[in-house]
This record gives structure tokens, C-alpha cells and sequence, in this order.
């Protein structure tokens, strides 16, 4: 993989990958009482059927900015009556044209798309201003000019995307200068007798919040450009509201507000807070006067950074080594110093980020701990109640990799939330997809990994493949700001239909097909790879997202997708008014907790003399409680049901959750 990332003109899927020579045969083949094995040889092979194809770089495809929909009247004024190339091409600036002929593959995905991504969340959304219309003399072409600001701001871009990808600008004999082309003529006469028609009355502007791959067609030269890929600019998402621009139907914008399935304003801008004052702390202690050997990095990840609600704030904070040594900070020698025991190295972060946080927001905080856990966490609890997780995350380079400059670690969180991006195609279709299901399974008590359901990750796995497949292709922006809500309906259908029938017992669900390789038995028994329902994540190594899961949570949660088809069979979703009733009722769809089949309940009661010593009990009582419904069904044979949320009592002194079993004599007779 790594030789074929150097030719930049190929690409490759992998059809077949497996080991071969691994058969047995019997020891006595005459003996049939006798059960031994043995290798037929000492040696092995792989094989590997590998499809190879040209990549190639076409003018059907381009990498784009899109004004926004609302300015496009006063452009299309002038392009209808002068541009010839109107009905091909929506109102653009070409950032990088030709471009790369995306085919929907993994390999198109993995050295294409993702490094995109990954180099536009490091850009903010910005604003283009076009103040004038000028000309192209020698070549007969009238174009909107952009203001000196967004000129610099659009030229800074397209420089890194040429560093990211030269083949894509091997052959241009211009300069780069971005404009928006509203006029082609034939000769500087036709152009003359256009002039004084081709005058701007007042400059206007509008908000690049997105990245637009465009491609049409290799069959029929009159297609017109479609959107293939709609990429964000920025680490952070734009929340999901009905102010959002680009966005959705007016009235499934309705809809979601009427549901409550907005995050709020003042929620928003809470985490939005405190992750800037957090960011803020921590530059204090490493910046480029205290490191010369490292490099930091906090970022947010989960819910915040897709832009839908969440209960917390998840973020990451990154020690990256360089491989530069030369002037060593006191940071830089202790770190170098502590650098070959990792768990060492990883607490003394953990404690200097711990010494910041206590030092810079002692009086904004009810408490702060850090957690114990399969990596290491620290958790803090706002006087506003915003939680906050910092996962500590530490880079070293190792000394076989020094040489290798293409390596690069995938950010905890970071890289799997990316390649759903670019997955769904559509980032706001995605989010309203997301948000609607989300809900719907903390309704329905089927929500969160921790009590053996699915976590947010999993269901937005499942949703990033409903859009990426049913999605209808976009036409234009107006396809996505007109997405309706007979669209949405036809999506949220086409989810609980796929994963009703989707065999999860004895089917991994994954993204790309030829991305996942078998687990042997000892990795299918790690603690990345258990779990009853298999929802392989899409990023290296490719750990089920769904670990937690056990058969009767897996059952549990099948039973909810297949409560809301028959939910579809006893309803009409005919008309308009129909599909909005029937939308509304998924949401409202109760809580089965306990089902009339798991009557006996087993209820922890938690208190505390204060609410801080309560968490910390409850923090201790979910990090036992995957252990303990796993053994109840593997070592005792129940049926179980788990509440997926807790009660609070007495000013949160007291905290009661359950658990429900099935024990009727005959269950646990079969199941014994």
C-alpha cells in the first residue's frame, strides 16, 4: 500500500486478500477414532488478486467554490445573456480544475478525499467579496473579480491544494487568479458591443462554508456538472439550525425545530466556550517558547465537531514528537527523557494539563478527576454542568519510522469523524439524518455504549451508509437547500429497513466492502473486536464499533428497528402531512424499559453526600457494568435488559439505575 501511494497516477482495490496453504489433514486418515491433525507443509503463501487503474485527472471534474444560492440571480443576469457555458456550469471559482475523475472507490476515498478533508479542516469558512467586473483581453472573458482580501485568502488555498495535489496543475500556463466567469465571446468586437452591459451596480458577498467537487458525464457532452462531494471547511461542522445556510427545506427545518431536535444557541456556545478556554490554557504551557522538540494540538471530536447536540464535549489533546532535537527546552528534555516508558510519559502529561486546568479555571469548575480507563481521560464537570473529556493522546516517533515522512497517526476520534465526512457526500443531509436517529434511540432506550447499546459513533456509521446509498444524486445546491421532507422520510425509511433485515448475527456491517480483513480467534477475543453486532469502523485497524454490545442488547435493539416498520405498516405515508405524522411518532415511540418479557429487575441504589462523590460512584459502577452483563449471559446463561440511562434524586445525592432479567422457569430452563 505504502509503494502504491507514490504513483500519483494510479490507483488500485484490493479483490482478494488470503492466506493459503494453511489446510489440515488427519494424522491416521484409516483411524477414525483419532482426531489429530496435522499441517500438510512448513510453508505458507499469500494470495493477493489486486484490480489496478489509471487515475485519471479530467476537465469533467473540478474542485470549486459555490456562491451561495441567494446571490445567484445577479450573476445569472449576465451569464444567461453571455456565457455559453451556462447550462453546464453552475456560478463557480475554480480552485483546482481539471481535477481527479472520482469513482466511488476505497482508494479514491483513502489518497484523495480524506487528505482534502484533512487540509480544509485546517482553513475557517471565510467570506468572498466581488466589488468589479474585469476582462480577460487576450482570450475574449469577462469575469467577476474578487476584493484584494478574498483574492489573498482564495490564492493561500489553492496554493496548498497544488502542494497536495501537483499532478492536478502540471499543465497550467497561467497563473493563478480566481474570478468568476460570467461572459465568453468570440472576438474583442462582440466583447466591445457587450461593455457597457457588463457593469456591477453594487458589490456583494457571500460565506464559503463548503469545498464543492463538480463532475459531469464522459458520455454525454451536454450533462451538466452535479455535485459529487460536499466538503466543509473548518475543524468544526456548522451546527445543524434553521439559520444554517445551504441547508434543507423550510419545512423540515420546521419540523426539527417543532421536535426540539436543535441544539440551542446558548447550549452551542457553552461547549464552544469552554473548549476556547481550555484551548487557551493549554497554549499557555506549550507553545513555541517552552517546546522545540514537540508539537500540541487540542481538538474536539464526536458530536460537537459534526455539528449536532451532544450531551458532552469530547476533545483530544495531541504531543506530537518532531524529529528535529537540536535546542531542548526543560519540556523538551523531560519528555525526551521519559519518552521509552509510555505510561510514565502519559501520566506526567495527564498531570501538567491537570496543574494547568486547576491553575487557569479553579472557580468555573465543580470538579475534575482523571479516569482510569483503557486510555487515559480527564473528565471535567462545569459550574454550568458542560462536561468536557480530554483524551490524552502522545505521538513518539520510533526509530524504524524516522525516515518515513509519508507516516502520519490517525488522531484518536479525529480521522474516524473524517472519513464520514467524505463518505456521506452531504454533510448537512447527514447531520439531520443523524440527529433524527440519535434521538430516536435514546427515546427508545437503545442509546449508549456503556449500558451495551450502540454509541454515537456505530449509529453514525450506520447513517453515514444510508446517505452515501440512498441518497439521491445532487444536482445543484438547490438540491441540497430544497432537500424536503418526502426526501428525509424516504432516508429514515430506508434505514430501519436496511438494518431490520441486515443479518447482524453472522454479518460484519462495514463501509467498504474489501476494507476489513477477517479476525483470527485471539483478536476476535480482544477488547476492540468483541461485541454481538459487528459495525466495523472504517479507519485502521478497523475495531468494531459496537464491542459493548451482547446478544440480548443486540436482540433488543433489532426489536426496535422492527417496532418501527410495523410502526410503517399500520400508518398512512402518503401525502405530505402523512410522512410528517409518521416522523413524529418514530420520536415518540416509548421507552420499553422494562419489556413485558424481562419483568424481574435487579436496582442499584448510589448516594453521596455530594454530587461530585456521586459521579465518581457512578463512574466506577459503568466502567464494571460491561464486565457484569457479559458474564451474567456467557457464565449464567440470562436474558438481559439494561436501563440506558440513570435517575437522580435528592439535589443528585442519589442516583438509582436497573437491570432487567428474563426468568421465567422455561427460558431459563432452555438457556441452562
Amino acid at each position: 500500500r505504502y509503494l502504491l501511494h507514490t504513483l500519483d497516477n494510479l490507483s488500485y482495490s484490493i479483490e482478494h486478500l488470503s492466506m493459503i496453504g494453511t489446510e489440515t489433514i488427519p494424522v491416521d486418515s484409516l483411524d477414525i477414532d483419532n482426531n489429530q491433525r496435522i499441517n500438510q507443509s512448513d510453508h505458507y503463501a499469500l494470495q493477493l488478486i489486486i484490480s489496478f487503474r489509471t487515475r485519471s485527472i479530467s476537465h469533467r471534474s473540478a474542485l470549486v467554490i459555490l456562491p451561495t444560492i441567494n446571490q445567484w440571480s445577479i450573476i445569472d443576469s449576465y451569464r444567461e445573456q453571455y456565457d455559453p457555458s451556462f447550462n453546464r456550469w453552475p456560478p463557480h471559482i475554480n480552485l483546482l480544475w481539471p481535477f481527479f475523475d472520482i469513482t466511488d472507490c476505497q482508494d479514491d476515498q483513502e489518497n484523495i478525499l480524506l487528505p482534502l478533508r484533512l487540509l480544509l479542516s485546517q482553513y475557517s469558512s471565510f467570506s468572498v467579496e466581488i466589488n468589479e467586473i474585469d476582462s480577460f483581453i487576450e482570450n475574449h472573458i469577462s469575469f467577476m473579480k474578487l476584493n484584494e482580501q478574498s483574492t489573498k485568502y482564495v490564492k493561500q488555498l489553492h496554493e496548498q491544494l497544488k502542494k497536495l495535489f501537483p499532478q492536478c496543475s502540471k499543465n497550467n500556463r497561467y497563473s493563478y487568479n480566481p474570478s468568476m466567469i460570467i461572459a465568453q465571446f468570440d472576438n474583442q468586437e462582440k466583447r466591445n458591443e457587450a461593455k457597457s452591459s457588463l457593469v456591477l451596480n453594487e458589490s456583494f458577498e457571500f460565506p464559503v462554508e463548503y469545498i464543492y467537487i463538480l463532475q459531469r458525464s464522459h458520455v454525454n457532452d451536454t450533462t451538466p456538472f452535479h455535485i459529487t462531494y460536499q466538503l466543509p471547511l473548518g475543524p468544526i461542522l456548522q451546527p445543524i439550525n434553521s439559520k444554517q445556510l445551504n441547508c434543507v427545506d423550510i419545512k423540515l427545518q420546521q419540523f426539527f425545530q417543532t421536535m426540539n431536535l436543535y441544539e440551542t444557541s446558548e447550549s452551542y456556545k457553552r461547549k464552544q466556550d469552554k473548549f476556547d478556554k481550555l484551548s487557551s490554557c493549554f497554549e499557555q504551557m506549550f507553545n513555541q517558547d517552552t517546546l522545540y522538540c514537540f508539537t500540541h494540538s487540542f481538538l474536539p471530536y464526536g458530536s460537537f465537531r459534526i455539528g449536532i447536540n451532544g450531551e458532552d464535549l469530547d476533545t483530544v489533546f495531541v504531543l506530537h514528537e518532531l524529529k528535529s532535537r537540536n535546542n531542548e527546552t526543560s519540556f523538551d528534555e523531560t519528555f525526551h527523557q521519559l519518552k521509552h516508558d509510555s505510561t510514565t510519559l502519559t501520566n506526567h502529561i495527564v498531570n501538567l494539563l491537570i496543574t494547568q486546568i486547576e491553575g487557569n479555571l479553579k472557580n468555573e469548575i465543580v470538579y475534575y478527576r482523571k479516569i482510569e480507563a483503557l486510555f487515559p481521560i480527564i473528565s471535567i464537570l462545569f459550574n454550568d454542568q458542560t462536561k468536557v473529556e480530554i483524551f490524552v493522546q502522545i505521538e513518539i516517533n520510533k526509530e524504524q519510522s524516522l525516515n518515513d515522512s509519508n507516516s502520519q497517526e490517525s488522531i484518536h476520534g479525529i480521522h474516524d469523524i473524517e472519513r464520514l465526512l467524505i463518505y456521506v457526500r452531504c454533510p448537512p443531509i447527514f447531520q439531520h439524518l443523524l440527529t433524527f436517529i440519535r434521538t430516536w434511540a435514546q427515546h427508545v432506550g437503545l442509546y449508549g455504549q456503556v449500558y451495551g447499546y450502540l454509541g454515537g459513533y456505530s449509529w453514525a456509521i450506520l447513517c453515514a451508509y444510508i446517505c452515501h446509498t440512498y441518497l439521491s444524486p445532487i444536482k445543484s445546491l438547490s438540491s441540497i437547500e430544497h432537500f424536503s421532507i418526502d426526501e428525509f422520510f424516504s432516508l429514515v425509511q430506508q434505514f430501519f429497513t436496511t438494518f431490520a433485515k441486515f443479518n447482524w448475527s453472522s454479518q460484519p456491517f462495514r463501509l467498504y466492502s474489501k476494507s476489513y480483513k477477517q479476525k483470527t480467534l485471539s483478536e476476535k477475543l480482544s477488547v476492540h473486536n468483541r461485541g454481538a453486532m459487528r459495525i466495523i469502523s472504517p479507519s485502521p485497524p478497523y475495531n468494531n464499533t459496537g464491542r459493548s454490545t451482547i446478544n440480548s442488547t443486540r436482540d433488543f435493539i433489532i426489536q426496535g428497528f422492527q417496532r418501527v416498520l410495523q410502526l410503517f405498516d399500520t400508518i398512512n405515508t402518503i401525502t405530505l402531512e402523512d410522512k410528517i405524522n409518521a416522523l413524529k411518532q418514530i420520536l415518540e415511540l416509548n421507552n420499553d424499559f422494562p419489556n413485558e418479557k424481562t419483568k424481574s429487575l435487579v436496582q442499584l441504589t448510589l448516594t453521596s453526600v455530594n454530587s461530585s462523590e456521586l459521579d465518581e460512584w457512578i463512574g466506577w459502577m459503568k466502567s464494571r457494568l460491561a464486565h457484569f452483563i457479559n458474564d451474567c449471559e456467557e457464565e449464567c446463561h440470562l436474558v438481559i435488559q439494561t436501563q440506558n440511562s440513570i435517575e437522580y434524586r435528592l439535589n443528585n445525592t442519589e442516583a438509582l439505575y436497573s437491570i432487567a432479567f428474563q426468568l421465567d422457569p422455561q427460558t431459563l430452563i432452555q438457556h441452562r
